[in-house]
Formats: structure tokens, sequence, C-alpha cells
């Protein structure tokens, strides 16, 4: 039933916002109140089952009755020509869902969960079960206010199927707890197990059972234990994984019986800071800082319960205002040109150079530095496409002379790669815009070093393999994890030479970049070819360079501003890895290393700890000495953007090996 344009009571239809089995939710006016709503219409059908009217109202009456900052407020309800109706706040900031997909900061996780589950604490009291808690029935008004729906809605369909079907469940499989898949009686404590399903998804990036047919998800729920969380997500704390298994148990008797219960271990396991509301994003890092775009930050609401204030506009005192800041401005500019320019332009040019390091728009030729066991070669010089200039750092001084600089380029003899050179000095690691793994902001000098210019690609490691008769750890036990469209999967026969499983093959792939490579696999191929993983703070020198627009190096390897045109990852669209320097020279570093954003992670030789920066050694720092994790860098192809960062630090143990993870070495 399609009703764009009708009007249901005195609410303006316009247009579908979301759609499910049972009911259809629209975005309206409300005139009488200048507003927008949303009506959610239930299934036409439903009204022909027994009593249902009576149901309708008396259930929406009771949710109508709920008021909590976190639960979605009814404003109105009816019925016209067999159309039952609810009228909601309308928020128009996405549900959950959008935000989950990948593990989320673990103070986020918490707090988000606390208040959802304050929100369910407060309808138990008041003696209703909510029956369908998941990430869709969970909207954000805000970036860290959620707002719990559809109550009521689970138990008035479940009692109309009820008159039909003994047993009869409604909810949603991957989040039903094992009471309610069998029809029996629920109560508080089947919320308390969906919730922590719910919490599950958020630390590990996935939900405890799976993509699969929703009767074997139900099943899983009724017979199979979750895999520790532990397993899945590194720097989970014993205690928070104790708290998220006690709310997962299959009995009701054995779980937690309140969900104040529930609550009260969680903050105690991880507590939040102070500032309970404070947001924290991103990959298993907290920070202190706004969602990046990618993350699609929930706009504000409308404001629903006042009237706008209607307000002329002040026209003459902003016509007066902006008359004297063009007279400031002008004032300023004359300044700037007879005073300070002509003092500044003299030493501008270095300036720009050590700031965006770049190669010239005159097409360079790239030195070529042969290997201590190799002899220059004159036709291996080779001469790089042209790259346009980067912006200048400075929005009012402007060099006449572009800034330039050479990219230094090797083979390396042992397995043919190419090399790009990295110069001594210092740069600026770190960043204050996500995890706080990333900070503190701090200098590090780093002395000269080489790096690959590629990923190593499949070819290069089958070389290695003929030579050495090496075996990865894949290959060894067997099996390696690979991404299925939403999820990754055990695959039994997926290891380098089969990145897909045991049918699959890198036959017209030598050129990509190899992966299922484990930490140790990719050690033991630099070691063979006389170089070693490059560490933390080369990675990201070679990827972000030392001085940009933002004054700590580029926040991609090509520059500030992200575009999809010039790495491979999540946005890019295309599912899978691509040749080695597809994206090449558009989406270089600024020495000339290719692929530092996107394609595949890669493994560097640290072992990871979040708070390495506070204590990390200011010159040639080597990482931490012990650890549990490895790190990776760069970001990866089904992997959207916020991870390419040239700061962000993802960590795996150091044995797993995925299709998303890749290598490049480096040398002195």
């Amino acid at each position: 039933m399609d009703l764009d344009g009708a009007i249901i009571g005195q609410y303006h239809i316009i247009e579908q916002i979301g759609r499910g089995g049972m009911a259809t939710v629209y975005k309206a006016y409300q005139p009488n109140l200048d507003r927008y709503v949303a009506v959610k219409v239930l299934a036409t059908d439903l009204a022909d089952t027994k009593d249902f009217i009576a149901r309708f109202e008396r259930e929406a009456r009771a949710v109508a009755r709920l008021r909590h900052r976190n639960i979605l407020t009814i404003f109105d309800y009816g019925c016209q020509e067999e159309v039952f109706y609810l009228v909601m706040e309308y928020v128009g900031g996405g549900t959950l869902i959008e935000r989950l997909g990948w593990p989320q900061d673990l103070a986020y996780a918490v707090n988000i969960v606390s208040q959802v589950g304050d929100a369910l604490d407060h309808a138990h009291k008041q003696g209703m079960i909510h029956r369908d808690v998941k990430p869709g029935n969970i909207l954000m008004a805000g970036e860290d206010w959620p707002l719990l729906a559809d109550f009521g809605l689970a138990k008035m369909l479940e009692d109309s199927l009820l008159l039909t079907a003994s047993g009869a469940s409604v909810g949603t499989p991957q989040y039903m707890s094992p009471e309610q898949a069998e029809g029996l009686k629920v109560d508080q404590r089947s919320d308390i197990y969906s919730l922590g399903v719910v919490l599950y998804e958020a630390v590990t990036g996935r939900p405890p059972f799976g993509t699969h047919s929703p009767m074997a998800i139900i099943l899983r729920h009724m017979n199979e234990p979750p895999a520790p969380p532990r397993t899945l997500r590194s720097d989970l704390p014993e205690e928070m994984e104790r708290v998220i298994l006690k709310a997962l148990t299959k009995s009701p008797d054995e779980r937690y019986q309140r969900m104040e219960e529930f609550l009260a271990d969680l903050q105690a396991a991880y507590p939040l800071p102070a500032n309970g509301n404070m947001v924290h994003r991103g990959n298993a890092q907290p920070g202190l800082h706004g969602w990046p775009a990618v993350l699609k930050a929930a706009p504000m609401p409308v404001d629903t319960p006042r009237l706008p204030r209607k307000r002329s506009f002040p026209w003459i005192r902003v016509t007066v205002s902006i008359v004297l800041l063009l007279a400031l401005a002008l004032t300023l500019l004359v300044f700037v040109n007879s005073t300070i320019l002509p003092r500044l332009f003299d030493g501008v040019q270095d300036k720009a150079q050590d700031a965006t390091p770049q190669i010239s728009p005159t097409t360079d030729v790239v030195a070529l530095i042969p290997s201590p066991s190799m002899e220059p070669v004159p036709s291996q010089v080779e001469e790089l496409e042209t790259i346009p200039p980067a912006a200048s750092p400075s929005p009012t001084v402007t060099p006449t002379v572009p800034a330039t600089q050479t990219i230094e380029v090797r083979v390396w003899e042992a397995d043919g790669t190419e090399m790009v050179f990295v110069p001594a000095g210092e740069f600026v690691m770190g960043s204050e815009e996500l995890g706080d793994d990333e900070r503190p902001v701090h200098r590090v000098y780093l002395d000269g070093f080489w790096i690959d210019r590629y990923e190593a690609t499949n070819d290069r490691f089958a070389r290695f393999v003929t030579a050495t008769g090496y075996q990865t750890e894949a290959e060894k036990r067997s099996w390696g994890w690979v991404w299925k469209g939403s999820e990754w999967e055990k695959i039994e026969g997926a290891d380098w030479r089969h990145p897909r499983g045991p049918d699959s093959s890198i036959e017209g792939k030598l050129d990509h970049p190899v992966v299922l490579v484990s930490w140790s696999d990719a050690d033991a191929y630099c070691q063979w070819a006389g170089k070693h993983l490059p560490s933390e703070a080369q990675w990201e020198k070679a990827a972000r360079g030392t001085l940009a627009g933002s004054e700590h190096g580029r926040r991609y390897a090509w520059g500030d501003e992200f575009d999809s045109a010039k790495a491979n990852i999540n946005e890019s669209g295309l599912g899978d890895t691509t040749p080695v320097g597809s994206f090449s020279p558009q989406g270089d570093s600024p020495y000339g290393a290719s692929d530092m954003t996107g394609n595949v992670w890669e493994w560097v030789a640290d072992w990871y700890a979040s708070d390495y920066y506070s204590q990390a050694i200011p010159a040639n720092p080597p990482g931490p000495a012990t650890g549990t994790y490895k790190v990776l860098r760069g970001g990866s192809w089904p992997f959207d953007e916020v991870y390419a960062r040239t700061a962000f630090r993802y960590n795996v143990r150091p044995d797993y090996t995925y299709d998303f993870a890749g290598f490049r070495c480096s040398s002195q």
C-alpha cells in the first residue's frame, strides 16, 4: 500500500522511510504543530485478527506513558479506514546499524548500551518487555544519544500470532533469546539477552551467530555457546568478556536477573569517564573527537517538543558587520604586501618543499640507487608521470617557483623489488582525530631508510616459496579468514594460493598483493630478501611525509582530502584486491610509495600497545619489547576510509591470516 501524499488523521504523509514485515514507517508533517513526525502504519491483515483493536489501543496507551530520555516518544495513535498507525517523534539520524559492522571503541559501546539498558530498565519497572531489542530499533538522535523504538509492537504482533499458532514468536533471529525462540513466555531476562547480543556485536564487529538462515541462527542461539569475544577483539578486558557471556547464558535463571545488575557489572568492568555522555568512536580505540564523515554522524533530529521561533533577519547588523570586516581585511592585506611578504618570500621555497614534497611539475628523472650487490643499469632509470603540485601550505604566501623533490628508487637484487628512499629527519607521528592510541601527537626522528615501493605481490611471494620451500601458517592449519560480504568466515583450505578457499586461485592475480599471510610469514619473506618489516614509525613517515596543511603530515598518502579514486578501500566499491600500483601516481605517498592507503592492511614490525606513544623514545623508536598483538597499517579494500588514515593503528594476533592483510619490507 503506497501512502505517499495521503493524509492520515491530521498527518500529511511525505515519504516512506522504513519498511518491515509487519509495519511501514513514513515521514509526515503535522500542520497544527508545524513539525515533522514519523508515522508507523501496521500491516492491514493484522486488523483481521480477533480483538486486535483492543490490544492495539491498550499497548499504544501503555507505550505512550513511558517517559525516558532514551525511549522514542509516542505522540498519537489511531485507525483510519482499517489502517492502524502510531505517531512518533521523527529522528533523522538513522539507526545503530549504520554504526556497527566493525569493532567499536569500547567506551562508545558501553556508553550506548548503558543508555539503552537504562531505558529498558525503566520499561521493565513499568511491567513492559520490549521483545525485539536490536540495532535496527535503536535510533540515533545525536552522536551519543540512542532512542529505543518499537516498544509494544512485538507484543501486539505476538498476541495476534498466538491466536493462530501455538508457540509462535515475534522477534529478530540474530538477537532473539533462546526462550523466545522456543515460543516460551518471556520476561525482562529476554531483553537482557538481546541487549547482550547488541553489545557483543558492538565490541567484536559481528553478531555471535553470523548471518546464516533464520532457522539456523535460532537453533544456534538455543544450542551453541557464542565464541568468546576476546578471540575476536584483542583489547577487550577479561571482566567485560565475562559480563557479556553471562548476559548471553542460555538459561534465563543463570543470566542476569535484572537489567540494573547487568549495567552495574558492565560499567564496573569498563568504567565510563566522569562525563558519561562523552562520544568515543572508531575501531577499538577511545577517542574524544567527533565521528569522521564516513561513519555517518547522525544529524540532530527535528526539535519536536517546541514550536520554532520565527524571527526577522537582522539585515542592518549583518550589513554593518560585513562592511567592517571588509575594511579590516583590506587594511591587513595592504600591510602584509608592504611589510611581511617580501621578508617571507626569500625562504618560502624551502619551506614549501619541507611541507609538501612532490614530483616536479616538469617530469623528474628518478635516481636509481643500486643495492649493495648490484651495478647501476642505465636502462632501469625511470621517468615518473607528472603529479600536479599540492596546494601551498599557507593561504597567504604562494611561491612563484613550485617546490620539488626527486623520488629516489632502487631495485633490490634479492627479490627484484623497487624501493623508494625516505630521507632522515623529523616528522609528526600520531593524530588527535580519533583513537587514544594515536595520542599524544609527537615528533619522531628517523634515520634515512628504504621501503618497498609496492606491497609484496603473489608473484614475489611465490618466488620466495619456490626458493625456500616455505609453508605459511594458513597452509599448515588448512584454513584462513575470508570476507563473505557481511562478515569474515573461517574457510577451510583458504591460504595465499587459494585466497577465497580451495576452489579459488591466484591465477591472473600475480600482480595483486599476497594475502592470508601471518606476521611471521611476512617477516620470513623480508628476512629471506635481506630486509625487514618496517617499524610503525617508518611506515607512518613513508605514508604521510613530514608536514602538510594540517601540520601533522598527510591524512591519506596523497593529502588531507579523501578521494575514493586514489585508493582501493570500501568506498571505491571494487570488492577485492587490485594490482599493486593501480592508483599510482595519484595515490602515492610523498616519497613515491604506492598503496600506502588501502588495498591491503600491512604488517609492521612493532608489537601493539595502546599507550606506547606516551612512552616512546623520540629517535628511531623500535616499538614495545613484547606484546600479544602486532600492528597493521594502511587500511584495506573492505574497510572504510577512516581506517585508511595514515595515523590509524590496527592490531590483531600475529598468527592470524586474513584476506585483507599483506605487507611490504624496508631496509636501512
